[in-house]
């Protein structure tokens, strides 16, 4: 899908996951304590800032 953002294994700095993963930049969503099943892992901050830079560039 075109603006999605992948995932390399080695952006994971703590965690991970078993398949390929992407991230939905815009895809933005406030979630509860309690709809979180398992932490997942920290990915480095260059692709968070990465993921940030295309959501607002979308909003714009």
């Amino acid at each position: 899908m075109d603006g999605l953002i992948e995932i390399p294994e080695g952006n994971w700095v703590r965690g991970g996951t078993p398949d390929e993963s992407r991230i939905v930049p815009w895809g933005v969503q406030s979630i509860a304590h309690e709809d979180i099943d398992f932490w997942q892992g920290r990915l480095d901050s260059a692709l968070v800032d990465e993921a940030v830079a295309a959501l607002v560039e979308g909003l714009h």
